[in-house]
């Protein structure tokens, strides 16, 4: 299964006051035993690093993102993907229309966000962490507590 996740979700598993912060935990670290695909953009980095910075210190994060980069694929957005996010107006918000665009551009499974409704644009079906965790243990041997 090839997840792409959104930022709030690897956030959420980061930031233990983040109120999905468990059931993230149990999704991120499926991907660290290499039981799933995770999937997630280059952006998704530097947003990461930066908002987390009042939870972790710098050298913490650091050694945080590249633990995720050694699990996670990384997608980088490209020129076009800016362009066609920019000019379509059906997008409101720049950040979420990459998420759509990487996983659209990488023929992902799905999108997990806990931010259902600024996907309803997508052409990747998007999913909250618990639905993601049924159809992990649905699709996969993964026994989900």
């Amino acid at each position: 299964m090839n997840l792409f996740f959104d930022t709030n979700v690897l956030l959420d598993y980061l930031i233990s006051t983040r109120p999905c912060h468990q059931d993230a935990g149990t999704l991120v670290k499926i991907v660290f035993c290499g039981d799933i695909n995770g999937f997630i953009s280059s952006h998704s980095l530097n947003d990461i690093f930066y908002i987390s910075r009042t939870s972790y210190s710098v050298e913490d994060r650091r050694q945080l993102l590249l633990l995720i980069v050694s699990s996670f694929q990384v997608i980088s957005e490209s020129r076009r993907d800016f362009v066609s996010v920019l000019t379509d107006k059906k997008f409101f918000d720049l950040e979420d229309g990459l998420q759509m665009k990487c996983a659209e551009n990488t023929n992902l499974d799905y999108i997990v966000t806990e931010n259902l409704k600024d996907f309803n644009n997508s052409k990747v079906p998007a999913v909250n962490i618990e639905t993601a965790l049924k159809l992990i243990s649905k699709k996969t041997r993964i026994k989900i507590k």
